[in-house]
């Protein structure tokens, strides 16, 4: 996992390579592994300094989300899902203090936790690679980076510029990266370890982190400043409008960084850990991470990855919201009205109405969501008649193709993983509150305490 050669200058070259992976990933062994080498690299006085690299093509492709077990279901809490991270904060964190300067010469992808370990490296070195990104894409799986990333990040290229790639979880490229200061040096693939090795030997690497030096300050506006104040109001506009909400780690994104710049870097990444306790927590994290990678992956792998746009599920579930719109019409709401709850619980599709033009009443608001969740009920139970009609091969592949498909909101997890998420028997007293009709399937799995998707998957 780990070999590390010191050469005739003290240099420690600790090449990461896991085998029997296409990809390095980070783990808790890899974790282990890695804080007791730098420990002992630290603590060997023959050691002038250290380069981290990789013997695959890419860097570090991420965290292995396997190490999400143990953080939710029976027996955990936020706290213990943020205590259980510290591992990885407190391995990063001695790379950082190990007062030893160490570079990252990242060959290729470096993303998530894979950045999050180059962030807490003193420089970072990658080789020039077309197909190399660099991001912290959390977000899209309902949380926040935990090992440093929200904090660093802002410390390395301020406010305004960490924001969008921590809400939005965009993918750099190599040169993107360099231009932002994310990168220090790009250098040919051949004479990447070499580059790293020239940095320390001309004496360009401090071993300390700028952050952890008298006098830091935040690069662009100070986090007290007016400037900043502004950045956040309008990052909170956008996420508000955006996410409307039903995305706890939006909001949670811009609190961490908001509270931890206020702090030292050791207090900051506590209030991150806890930040990222709560939403790994959660049911959005739980179901998005469970759809949004391990279902898609699995589908990836047999090749049922691409949704029919014109197909039998996404048909039915679009039908089904259209027949409960126009069923709202009827009792009395406003086109307009239905619109905005379609809107409000993240439809990517709303139901097509007549005359949808106006505003919704201040005094409606209230009801936008309950409204909303009501198309959304009616749009899985045709999806659980479309599964037990055999529509579609499985429930992961029902929940991927409605999102892609159908509109279904990702914070969802899709229309079976809801379904799961609220219990059987509970989603189906309100979908008879709604007057909505109950697949027998579905009536027969809330008597046995049945679900869609094992527990452990959901655990996951």
């Amino acid at each position: 996992m780990l070999t590390s050669a010191i050469d005739k200058d003290g240099i420690a070259l600790v090449t990461i390579d896991m085998p029997g992976r296409s990809m390095n990933v980070i783990d808790w062994a890899f974790t282990d592994a890695l804080r007791a080498e730098i420990d002992r690299l630290a603590a060997d006085p023959a050691v002038t300094g250290i380069v981290l690299s990789s013997g695959k093509t890419s860097f570090i492709a991420g965290a292995d989300l396997a190490i999400m077990n143990g953080m939710s279901g029976p027996g955990t809490s936020p706290a213990s899902a943020s205590e259980r991270i510290r591992a990885m904060t407190d391995a990063f964190r001695a790379i950082e203090t190990c007062g030893k300067p160490v570079v990252a010469a990242a060959s290729g992808t470096a993303l998530g936790g894979g950045l999050e370990l180059m962030l807490a490296c003193h420089c970072r070195i990658a080789a020039r690679n077309d197909k190399a990104r660099f991001g912290l894409p959390e977000v899209t799986l309902g949380i926040l980076p935990g090992a440093g990333g929200t904090q660093r990040l802002p410390r390395v290229i301020g406010i305004e510029a960490a924001l969008p790639l921590l809400l939005e979880g965009r993918r750099l490229t190599a040169d993107e990266a360099l231009a932002l200061g994310i990168l220090d040096e790009l250098a040919e693939p051949e004479d990447l370890v070499a580059a790293a090795k020239r940095a320390l030997q001309e004496g360009r690497v401090d071993a300390s982190a700028p952050w952890d030096r008298k006098g830091f300050a935040l690069p662009g506006p100070a986090i007290t400043s007016e400037a900043a104040s502004n950045i956040f109001l309008l990052a909170n506009a956008k996420v508000r409008a955006a996410g409307q909400r039903n995305y706890p780690a939006l909001e949670a994104i811009l609190s961490c960084v908001y509270e931890g710049l206020r702090l030292p870097i050791d207090k900051a990444l506590k209030v991150e850990r806890q930040y990222f306790g709560h939403l790994v927590h959660g049911d959005v994290a739980q179901a998005m991470i469970r759809t949004q990678f391990f279902a898609r992956q699995r589908l990836a792998r047999v090749g049922r990855a691409g949704p029919d746009p014109d197909g039998a599920l996404a048909s039915a579930c679009r039908s089904a919201m259209d027949a409960q719109a126009m069923r709202m019409l009827t009792e009395g709401m406003s086109p307009a009205f239905v619109g905005n709850a379609a809107r409000i619980v993240g439809l990517a599709r709303p139901p097509h109405l007549p005359g949808e033009d106006g505003a919704t009443h201040e005094r409606d608001r209230a009801s936008l969501r309950p409204t909303g969740l009501r198309l959304l009920r009616a749009a899985a139970l045709a999806a659980v008649a479309a599964l037990e009609r055999g529509d579609v091969a499985s429930a992961v592949e029902a929940d991927v193709h409605a999102i892609d498909a159908a509109g279904f909101p990702v914070w969802t997890g899709g229309p079976l993983s809801m379904i799961d998420t609220a219990g059987a028997a509970a989603f189906i007293e309100a979908c008879r509150a709604d007057g909505l009709e109950i697949p027998v399937g579905l009536a027969a799995m809330a008597r046995d305490g049945g679900r869609f998707h094992p527990n452990e998957e959901a655990a996951a």
